[in-house]
């Protein structure tokens, strides 16, 4: 649980039990004095439901903040992270020529449809032949994709990105056309 949501959490538990404690008192002395009046027993109960339903309220409010917040430094970490990552790709398209990169890219590109025929053939084999294949693929899909990230910034990331957004709207295009055909 992060720090932030705790801290939320035990705010409401704190708030909830300080009401609780000033309830019960309330509800054992059968007292109260509010507005310049001494409520009956009645008016009491009716206030102490009230405040209940509202502590009750207080509770989802705290837990739906402290989901907000969670799910918040969860972004915030995923744009540290893609930051990270970013600042790497800089620096390695920096030390590198498009030419160099480019043979790199065809090569890991190669090496990616190897391993995709080696998880093919061994579809049949053992679980632990497989899981090896299945390994060299990851890691040869995750080279592509840094090999991919690099010809990005070389070629112009805005434009790369524009046609992806292209494409993408293209195929959704043609899944609503097969849902409504087919």
């Amino acid at each position: 649980m992060r720090e932030a949501e705790c801290w939320a959490r035990d705010l409401a538990c704190n708030e909830s039990e300080a009401f609780e404690k000033a309830l019960k008192r309330t509800k054992e002395e059968k007292t109260m004095y509010i507005d310049g009046r001494w409520l009956t027993e009645p008016e009491i109960e009716a206030y102490i439901k009230r405040l209940r339903t509202e502590i009750a309220e207080l509770r989802d409010k705290h837990e739906n903040e402290c989901r907000q917040i969670s799910e918040c430094d969860i972004e915030v970490k995923a744009l540290r992270e893609q930051q990270n990552v970013n600042d790497k790709l800089e620096r390695i398209t920096a030390n590198y020529t498009f030419g160099q990169q480019r043979a790199i890219f065809v090569e890991e590109c190669a090496e990616a449809i190897k391993a995709v025929c080696k998880v093919e053939r061994t579809a049949d084999s053992s679980a632990e032949v497989y899981a090896e294949k299945m390994s060299d693929l990851i890691s040869e899909v995750a080279d592509v994709l840094i090999m991919a990230q690099q010809m990005r910034l070389y070629l112009g990331a805005e434009k790369v990105d524009a046609e992806i957004q292209r494409k993408l709207d293209r195929q959704i295009q043609r899944i609503k056309e097969e849902a409504e055909n087919g």
